[in-house]
């Protein structure tokens, strides 16, 4: 397969994940909101928000390991790929097993102590809904790996598509066991039910597809921990700034204000971060470009795609930004046929937050495209962190106003601390990456990302 084609494939299935999730999101909402009304619905996202933490568990070896799978594969070590793949899977059971103790603690104090508290959700149905969402999070540490499996194979394409056709097909459970009004339990366990379908179906692929991580049989190499913990640790820290980011809000606002203020922002936080998303998507579809740019010492190239990258970004918030400021309140209450979820102040706040996030993560693609991405990664856990702590005290004292400001604090702090070490990562100087972020067109991107080699892994 083309360079040109591998990419779009990789932009296709992304861009298709994206629409998965802005889909759910859009659909699913206003079914919460009319079977199980706010209040309900933002204790169900409280108690969905604190399994996320769970993903941590197992520091990052996964996304190291794909890493290092690939590299083999594109060395032609397929005992190696092998290996490493397997040793993948011996950690997944390992933290698999962490997570379902965790879990177990979680039940246990939500039993004895009633926190998170939830009154509309009774405490035994609380408790089963975080047992079943651990045991959901536990699922996804082989789905990573297999995930993996794929893009060692040269079908990295393939291997998103799959994973995100599980997330439709548990997002469509959803909807129908909302409609058939059932318990959030019940919610749970038809997810589960898709997913653990799903890697049934993705294993049986993968073993078709790439025959060489299975045949001959090797053992797992159990180094991997030892030999992976510095990138792994790097890589982990996003996942950890991210739950920071997006969850942390969460508990402070159910903490400070109710569920049904929960509720009106994650809607509005909906709403501002679809263009994130498919900006996201894009990223991830340039993120190999650049390496292999920056490898050969196409210094031009890395510099046309990091300015591509930002043009695209400040291109699609802005328009959507403009269309949500002028429409929103009608588009909202078309949208879930209730006009007083729209909050003016709070999606203004949060269309800040989304375009300050979406031009620095342009940038940060570069540094992680190149393996320089530890710095950056400890600077977002660290800031978000501490922003987050900032908005316990903001939002205490000048209730949403004071949140919104420590979030878009965050934001500004990430985009000086990143985009000078993008820019002297690609040999770039502030006045010329402007006019040139100016100057470059989507169309020059593609033809660029078009001319760049690509030589995918063969089986053996």
């Amino acid at each position: 397969m083309s360079a040109s084609k591998r990419i779009l494939s990789a932009l296709a299935a992304n861009v298709f994940g994206q629409g998965v999730s802005i889909g759910s999101q859009i659909l699913l909402t206003p079914l919460f909101f009319l079977h199980w009304g706010a209040e309900k619905y933002g204790e169900w996202l409280l108690l969905s928000s604190i399994p996320a933490y769970l993903v941590m568990a197992d520091l990052g070896i996964g996304s190291a390991a794909g890493n290092e799978m690939t590299m083999l594969a594109g060395r032609e070590d397929w005992l190696g790929a092998q290996k490493t793949f397997r040793g993948a899977f011996w950690v997944a059971s390992i933290v698999a097993t962490v997570v379902a103790l965790l879990t177990a603690l979680l039940v246990l104090v939500n039993l004895t102590w009633h926190i998170p508290h939830t009154a509309r959700i009774e405490v035994q149905e609380a408790c089963l809904v975080l047992g079943l969402l651990g045991l959901m999070v536990g699922a996804n540490f082989f789905g990573s790996v297999i995930s993996a499996g794929f893009r060692a194979a040269g079908a990295n394409g393939l291997g998103i598509s799959l994973a995100n056709v599980s997330r439709m097909l548990e997002a469509m459970m959803q909807g129908a066991l909302l409609w058939a009004g059932q318990s959030p339990s019940s919610l749970c366990l038809g997810m589960l039910a898709v997913k653990l379908a799903m890697l049934v179906v993705q294993w049986g692929l993968l073993r078709r597809q790439a025959s060489w991580l299975f045949t001959p049989g090797v053992r797992a190499d159990k180094t991997i921990v030892q030999r992976l913990i510095k990138p792994s640790l790097a890589f982990l820290a996003f996942p950890i700034g991210s739950a920071l980011a997006l969850q942390g809000p969460i508990m402070i606002i159910g903490t400070l204000f109710g569920g049904a203020t929960v509720a009106v922002f994650s809607t509005m936080r909906t709403v501002s971060r679809i263009l994130i998303q498919i900006t996201g998507a894009f990223n991830a579809s340039v993120w190999p470009e650049m390496s292999r740019a920056y490898g050969a010492g196409q210094m031009a190239t890395v510099r046309t795609l990091h300015r591509g990258s930002w043009g695209i970004a400040l291109a699609l918030i802005l328009t959507a930004s403009l269309v949500l400021l002028t429409q929103g309140h009608t588009l909202v209450q078309f949208w879930l046929r209730k006009g007083d979820v729209f909050n003016a102040p709070i999606l203004l706040g949060l269309l800040v937050v989304s375009l300050i996030s979406a031009i620095w993560n342009a940038s940060s693609v570069v540094l992680a495209s190149i393996n320089a991405h530890a710095r950056i990664a400890a600077a977002y856990v660290g800031v978000n962190a501490a922003c987050l702590a900032l908005g316990v005290v903001m939002g205490w004292q000048a209730g949403m106003y004071g949140l919104l400001a420590s979030l878009i604090l965050a934001e500004c702090l990430l985009l000086i601390y990143v985009v000078p070490q993008a820019l002297n990562a690609s040999g770039d100087t502030l006045p010329d990456f402007l006019q040139g972020v100016w100057r470059d067109s989507t169309e020059r991107l593609g033809k660029v990302m078009g001319k760049l080699p690509w030589r995918p892994a063969r089986a053996p």
